[in-house]
């Protein structure tokens, strides 16, 4: 028989059945921070800087105790805390433009003692997350107008406030995750890879009028052959992608100049070799010499004699890459696919809506990191400052996700509750 926990709420009495424990996500969150120890202790050995590595095991501590609470509270805490937090989460991005930090052209941090410092964007992610949940989870219809409108607008206002930071990279989080959960919670298909399409265009309008015209072309006949809509909407459709490929230029010239130096960095990372375009180069220079094997831990000569600049953030992956080979590569990748499976699996389990709302967007957020922060270390994306969740030095995302972490199991051991 298997051994329960007892615990009372509300005089109520739940039982924790320790088969119900996700071992599975816990695990592979545990391997997954356990490896950016390592990789954090490595990058910064030659630096001499080993208060990176020592704060990160603070910020890892907390952030496990943290995950065991959320994974043992009840779970309709979450469902009433939702909007409170989404409330709190959006004064926290308010208070950072009048009081927060700047660093790197960036005014989003807030001060704490100790040399600390927290980024509000970060847990601005969460609320936004359980507060889309919580919406969702009544008697919603995403193809009625108003519901469509406050589902956009409760990921509009924080992205609002985070491009005044400005923080463009958050917010492209924010749209990415907006795209998942209206996709989750049913939203037309046609209209949502219509939105999708027009994203694509843009960014391929960038590398010359030919991307462009094939990217239009070529979706405007996947709309209208799939999906067979009338002519009316497809045109518009169309006008939509038409529109968005012309669109980019506008953006590109009101972007400021660091931002388009990003990109064109991205185009051609060889034109400033020794600036901006640096350390794409180095990243990409450490990642192909580790080779099959790698060189071995502490022993990577573009980690260790410092050749890629803070390489402990946002270009993290370029060390066990560089030490231990496309072999390490490829176990990091794995535990990142496995946790993500897990993480959807979790989403489609549960009965609740909430939890499954909740789960979705927890999947979608670590989904787009992981996929964000390899894009920029391998120069598919420009660099936009997105952590790889578990493994970039950083209290806010660390704690954050292990929190997100917590929260995900509790859903898992609850599955069969509906609220």
């Amino acid at each position: 028989m298997a051994r329960s926990i007892r615990f009372s709420t509300n005089s109520k009495v739940e039982a924790l059945d320790v088969k119900d424990f996700d071992v599975s996500t816990f695990i592979f969150v545990l391997l997954l921070t356990i490896g950016g120890f390592f990789a954090i202790y490595s990058a910064t050995y030659a630096a001499q800087m080993n208060d990176r590595f020592s704060q990160q095991l603070y910020f890892g501590a907390i952030g496990i105790a943290i995950l065991i609470v959320m994974a043992l509270v009840p779970v309709r805490w979450f469902s009433v805390a939702a909007y409170p937090i989404y409330a709190l989460s959006l004064g926290l991005l308010i208070f950072v433009l009048f009081k927060g930090e700047v660093v790197y052209n960036q005014k989003n941090w807030i001060a704490l003692p100790g040399s600390l410092h927290f980024q509000p964007s970060e847990i601005a992610k969460l609320g936004t997350i359980m507060a889309l949940g919580k919406f969702l989870s009544g008697d919603r219809n995403l193809t009625r107008v108003f519901d469509f409108v406050v589902v956009c607008g409760i990921v509009i206002l924080p992205i609002a406030l985070i491009l005044l930071e400005p923080d463009p990279g958050s917010a492209m989080i924010y749209v990415g995750l907006l795209f998942i959960m209206l996709l989750w919670a049913g939203t037309d298909l046609f209209f949502l890879l219509t939105m999708v399409g027009a994203a694509i265009v843009a960014v391929l309008s960038l590398f010359g009028k030919i991307p462009m015209l094939v990217s239009v072309l070529s979706l405007g006949a996947m709309l209208f052959f799939f999906f067979r809509k009338n002519l009316i909407i497809t045109a518009l459709a169309f006008m939509l992608l038409s529109g968005a490929s012309f669109s980019a230029d506008f953006i590109y010239n009101h972007m400021h100049q660091y931002q388009r130096e990003r990109i064109d960095l991205l185009l051609n990372p060889e034109m400033d070799p020794l600036g901006g375009g640096y350390n794409i180069i180095q990243t990409k220079m450490a990642i192909g010499s580790g080779g099959l094997l790698g060189k071995g831990y502490l022993q990577g000569t573009q980690t260790q004699l410092k050749f890629v600049p803070k390489q402990w953030t946002d270009f993290i992956m370029s060390v066990p890459a560089e030490e231990f080979g496309f072999i390490g590569s490829v176990v990091i990748l794995l535990l990142y696919i496995f946790l993500i499976y897990r993480s959807l699996a979790i989403a489609a389990s549960v009965r609740s809506k909430f939890s499954s709302v909740v789960a979705i967007g927890i999947t979608g957020i670590w989904f787009l990191h992981v996929m964000v922060n390899i894009g920029m270390t391998i120069g598919l994306f420009p660099v936009v400052g997105i952590p790889l969740p578990f493994m970039s030095y950083g209290g806010s995302a660390l704690i954050t996700n292990l929190l997100m972490a917590g929260i995900l199991m509790n859903l898992y051991r609850n599955r069969r509750v509906m609220f």
